[in-house]
Formats: C-alpha cells, sequence, structure tokens
C-alpha cells in the first residue's frame, strides 16, 4: 500500500488525547488565546478512561490550614510515603477550583434531594470526598465546550512518535511535533508544534476488559524513545476484582467500595482487614485482588462481595453513576440486596496507579516542549497509592496547568521550531513496515504470547529476582524474534501491530525497574524483599533511554522529606500478604541464580 504525502498541520499547542486532562488542557491553552489542535486515536466520549470513570474527587471547600494538612497525610500514607508532598499540595489546593468549573459546564453531578451536590466517599478515603457522574456525560460536556470554542478536533488518528528539531531519538534539543496515521485510512499526518501534551491514558495489553484495549502505551513509549524520563515504571501492575459470577465485568469498583461493601470467603470469613489492617474493605485495587487470589490458593476460595447490606439509597446512586452496572445486573438476574457475587481477580504488566512520563509542578515532561498529564504520567500525587477517584481529578488539575504553561510557551516563540524532514520519512516508513511483510503472523500471536509469559503466576503474584529476569527476558525475544515478523494485510492489523510494539516496549521497561527496586511496595510485591522499607528505598526510580540503541539509564530521587510536612514512618514493615514456601528466595540465592543464567 502506498501511502500519500503527510496532510500537514500547523499548531500552536498539540494536545495528544481527548480524556478529560487532554481536554481541559486544550480548554485553557485556548483561553490565553492559544491555537490548538486536539488529536484522539477514537472517538472523545466513547472511548478512555475516563468512559470508565464513576465518581471524581472532590473537596467541597478550598482547603487550608489543618484540614489541608489531614487531607494530605490521608494521600501520603495512602502512596505508601512515595506521594511528591509539594505536587500533592497544588493539587489539593486547586481542586476544588477545577471541579467547580466543571459544574458550571454542566457536568450531572449527583445532588441530594434538595438539588446540593452530594460528597460521598470511594476507595482509599477516610477524610476526602468524591463526587459521583458517570464518565461518558462528563466527556460529552467537555466535548461540547470543545466545539463551542471552535477548539479544532481531529478523531481516529493514532500519534504514534515525537517529532525533534535535531531529529534524534533520544534528542539533545527539543519536542517540536509529532506524526499520527488515520486508523481507518491510514492517512500520515504531520502535526508541527511550539508545544506537545501528551494525554494518551495507561498501558494495558489487549485483554478485553473495559475500556483497556484502546489503551496500549503509545504516549509512554513515544515519550521514552524521545528520551524523556519515566518514573513508578517498577509499579506497573493493574489489577482488577470485578470479574462477577464469572460471567461479566463492569466499572464501578472504587463505587461498590464507597458504600460500604464487604469481601468475604467461602466460609463467611470479612478476610480483607487481614492483609490491609489500616484500610481493610477500602483498599486498593491490587491489594483487593491479590488478597482474593491469596484466599483461593490457600483453600478458603472462591470470594464474593457482599452488599446485602447497603441501603437502597446509596444502591440507587451506584445505578445513577454507574448505569452500565444495574443493566448487567438485570441482565443477568442479579439482586444484591439478596444475593453474593463471586469475583475473581487478575493482575498483568500494565498501569496501576502510577508509571509513566515523569512532570514537574507545571505538568512539563524532562524534555523542552513536552507535557503530559493523566495516567500517561507518574501520578505524583500518589505514586503507588490507592485513591479510588484521585486520578480523573489530577487529570483535570494537570492538564488546566499544562494548558496554562503551554500557551505560555507559544506565546514566547514567534515561529515554529524546526523540523527535520527525514525524521518524518523515518518514522511513517517504521509505523508502515507491517504492510509490506509477507507472512501468516498477527498482532493477536504477539499478545498471545505476552499472556503467556506475564499471566504465570510465580511472576504475576510472588516476583523475585530470577522471575522478573526471566519475564523480561521472554518479552525482549518475543519484541526481537517475534515482532519483526508480524504482518499487517491492511490498516486495522496495521495499528495493532504498532500498538502491541508499543506495549511491549513499555513491559520490558517496567521489569528493569522491578529489577531495581530491593523492597515491596504497593503493587510491587517481591518474595525476596517482603517488606517495605522506608529507610532505604523512600526514593523513586527514574528511567531514560540511553543512546540510540535499547540501552536505557536508570538514577534515583530521594524524596525530600527535610522539607515535607507530613514526616514518614520509618523502619522495615513487613508484608501482610502472605508467601507460600515454595516461592521464598533469599535476595543472596535469587541473585546468585540470575547470575548464573546470564552466564549460561
Amino acid at each position: 500500500m502506498k501511502l500519500p504525502d503527510p496532510t500537514v498541520i500547523r499548531t500552536d499547542v498539540l494536545v495528544v488525547g481527548g480524556g478529560l486532562g487532554g481536554v481541559r488542557a486544550a480548554l485553557r491553552a485556548q483561553e490565553l488565546g492559544a491555537d490548538v489542535t486536539v488529536v484522539e486515536k477514537a472517538v472523545i466520549s466513547r472511548a478512555g478512561p475516563m468512559t470508565y470513570v464513576h465518581s471524581q474527587f472532590a473537596p467541597y471547600k478550598l482547603l487550608e490550614g489543618d484540614e489541608l494538612r489531614q487531607w494530605m497525610e490521608e494521600f501520603v500514607v495512602g502512596a505508601n510515603y512515595l506521594a511528591d508532598q509539594e505536587w500533592l499540595e497544588v493539587y489539593l489546593r486547586e481542586a476544588y477550583f477545577r471541579v467547580q468549573e466543571l459544574v458550571h459546564m454542566g457536568v450531572p453531578y449527583v445532588r441530594d434531594e434538595q438539588g446540593r451536590l452530594k460528597y460521598s466517599l470511594v476507595r482509599g478515603h477516610k477524610v476526602g470526598t468524591t463526587l459521583g457522574a458517570d464518565g461518558r456525560a462528563t466527556m460529552e460536556v467537555l466535548r461540547r465546550e470543545l466545539t463551542r470554542r471552535r477548539v479544532r478536533l481531529i478523531e481516529k488518528v493514532m500519534v504514534n512518535d515525537l517529532l525533534t528539531t535535531d531529529g534524534r531519538h533520544p534528542t539533545r534539543d527539543r519536542i517540536c511535533g509529532a506524526v499520527g496515521f488515520h486508523v481507518r485510512t491510514g492517512e500520515p499526518y504531520l502535526f508541527l508544534a511550539k508545544a506537545v501534551i501528551l494525554n494518551t491514558g495507561p498501558f494495558y495489553p489487549k485483554i478485553h476488559y473495559a475500556y483497556v484495549d484502546h489503551c496500549t502505551g503509545e504516549g509512554h513509549a513515544m515519550a521514552f524513545r524521545a528520551g524523556a524520563e519515566l518514573a513508578g515504571m517498577e509499579f506497573a501492575q493493574y489489577a482488577a476484582w470485578s470479574y462477577f459470577n464469572r460471567q461479566f465485568f463492569t466499572p464501578g469498583q472504587a463505587k461498590i467500595q464507597g458504600i460500604g461493601a464487604r469481601f468475604v470467603n467461602a466460609l463467611g470469613e470479612e478476610f480483607m482487614p487481614r492483609y490491609d489492617p489500616i484500610w481493610g474493605n477500602f483498599s486498593g485495587l491490587f491489594q483487593v485482588a491479590r488478597a482474593i487470589a491469596t484466599e483461593n490458593l490457600e483453600g478458603r476460595g472462591p470470594c464474593f462481595v457482599d452488599m446485602r447490606h447497603c441501603s437502597d439509597e446509596d444502591l440507587a446512586v451506584l445505578y445513577k453513576v454507574v448505569p452500565t452496572l444495574e443493566r448487567a445486573f438485570k441482565e443477568f438476574d442479579i439482586d444484591p440486596k439478596k444475593d453474593l457475587l463471586r469475583v475473581d481477580p487478575f493482575i498483568l504488566i500494565g498501569t496501576g496507579s502510577s508509571s509513566g512520563v515523569r512532570v514537574d509542578l507545571w505538568s512539563r515532561a524532562s524534555l523542552p516542549g513536552l507535557f503530559a498529564v493523566g495516567t500517561c504520567t507518574h501520578l505524583p500525587i500518589m505514586m503507588t497509592g490507592i485513591s479510588g477517584s484521585s486520578l480523573s481529578t489530577f487529570s483535570n488539575v494537570g492538564g488546566y496547568r499544562a494548558g496554562e504553561k503551554a500557551a505560555e510557551i507559544a506565546r514566547q516563540m514567534a515561529h515554529h521550531p524546526p523540523h527535520d524532514p527525514q525524521q518524518v520519512k523515518e518514522l511513517i516508513a517504521g509505523f508502515c513496515a507491517p504492510l509490506s511483510r509477507r507472512g501468516q503472523t498477527r498482532p493477536c500471536d504477539i499478545w498471545m504470547a505476552i499472556g503467556e509469559v506475564t499471566a504465570e503466576a510465580g511472576f504475576a503474584l510472588f516476583k523475585n529476582e530470577a522471575r522478573i529476569a526471566r519475564t523480561r527476558d521472554r518479552l525482549r525475544e518475543i519484541r526481537h524474534m517475534l515482532l519483526p515478523r508480524v504482518t499487517a494485510p491492511d490498516v486495522h492489523e496495521l495499528v495493532k501491530a504498532n500498538e502491541v510494539a508499543n506495549y511491549l516496549q513499555m513491559a520490558e521497561v517496567a521489569c528493569e525497574a522491578m529489577l531495581a527496586r530491593k523492597e515491596s511496595r504497593g503493587e510491587l510485591i517481591r518474595a525476596d524483599y517482603p517488606y517495605q522499607d522506608n529507610d532505604d528505598w523512600l526514593r523513586w526510580i527514574i528511567v531514560r533511554r540511553q543512546g540510540e540503541g535499547e540501552g536505557l539509564s536508570l538514577s534515583f530521587w530521594d524524596l525530600p522529606y527535610d522539607r515535607y510536612p507530613i514526616p514518614p514512618k520509618r523502619g522495615k514493615v513487613p508484608l501482610t500478604f502472605p508467601i507460600p514456601e515454595e516461592y521464598r528466595v533469599a535476595p543472596e540465592a535469587a541473585s546468585e541464580r540470575s547470575m548464573e543464567r546470564r552466564g549460561a
């Protein structure tokens, strides 16, 4: 297939991804006079994480003084003490205003009988409040606002690589645009911009769960290839527990926990307080999924979620903000007031609470001209946390800040920065390479191979140095041996081929970061380091591509607790999750085995 010359679009600010953070960035930049273009891989309000969101973190007033400190402390503890408290203070101070702006735009938040906004709790919060709203309805409102303000919107275009002024990956200069392709026609696009804002969402394998098939890591991968710093990649473990009765999935996990649902095993025992004494049934997705898996392994399964005691009022609010849940219950003839629902978990390499582009207080990445917002960032407010609704509001706050700073940069530049035409040709050729291959290997074959490698219980549940290294090496083998054979008979398969290539690259990076963290914390559980180490590991692992090959560099950022208001609890905290004897390996033994294998 011979592709036409790319359609060239010049813009002050290019926003890649039309979720809450991207739209908020676009609206703010446009408000400040910038020419803005939003590019969305699918259709705004019909794909991505925000279509799955049912509640948004929302302080009921401007937080100050002791109250602000109390809310901050909840996040810091929930984030296993890895939250950036300077970012967190910005977030908590601005969240009220950003949410109120959405209220004025017309987002249909749940209200009480008097018409007042109805604030409530969800997973991971005993103090911080949220507002319920169907995510798709929220994005419909924001889409209308984009249209009303005449922001340029280009949908069904997948942006896969960033342009650099020196034509190099990784760059020694700045970002100056991006290259994309229409997901139906294959038409290439060349976007030239003074600033680029990534809002591409999290990264997952294609597992046909919720929105995740759409989010395979384009933003993470393109930023990494261009030379941007990533952080939190060792916590790239996604888990969910809402596979009900082995029949169907639904959204609403945080809200179900928020109305007081209990997790019980086959013996009728409420088991979450045993695994998470602080949060219990309000614990994070990963902790709940792992606890269910452990109960099953130790013979106390299957496990259930119990909502029989929840009030009719709470269930009504749940159905209002998660309408797909009510429809599923009706379709499968379930009455949560009478029936226990069996729950089965899954755990895989993908975005949990953090893992992404490292950003500063203005959502700037480490490369000039590049910003990132939402779940394609390292989520500094929680890093490896359990908050059930803070992600969408972080997109809201971070997007607003990114749009403001990007518009300022664009205003200061009289002309677009130069780009390298040869780089454009090479990136287009690389994206389209599967079209010219002949063979029977398809992207689905790569996804199957990835699943076989990463779903193995020893790696998913009981990591140690040898298992992580083995998984990394097997992923690398897939990328080197199998991926180059992938063919694409049409544009649809071409898009899938590039999606799996992006995911593979990020999964490898995640394994390297997992190897570097010598403790267990949050989503990363290491059988060879069965404790959280608050003496030596209150630090972030920073990953960056090194040179034009496949090398990467690892560095560390120790959290500046000397200037943070919330102090950590020092010492080593043992895991509350039991590790079966056959999976326990001493760090020294794991290291020796890994060295022997590498030598062989």
